[in-house]
């Protein structure tokens, strides 16, 4: 199990996505990892490193 640090220095950058393909409002940050993406679908109004890490963490998102 990846803890919460380790998950922390794996993120290499994000980005937030504001609308999906067909125009419709979400709230989703695009998270890049060393070896994977993870799409977290949280508010997106307030976003750092620290937060998505739990978010991922949280909701199971990391699969090892």
């Amino acid at each position: 199990m990846i803890t919460l640090k380790q998950l922390k220095e794996e993120i290499l950058t994000y980005d937030i996505i504001n609308f999906d393909a067909e125009g419709n409002p979400i709230e989703c940050v695009e998270v890049t990892l060393a070896d994977r993406v993870i799409d977290v679908y949280m508010d997106t109004r307030e976003v750092n490193i620290g937060i998505l890490a739990r978010k991922i963490l949280e909701q199971g998102l990391y699969k090892e």
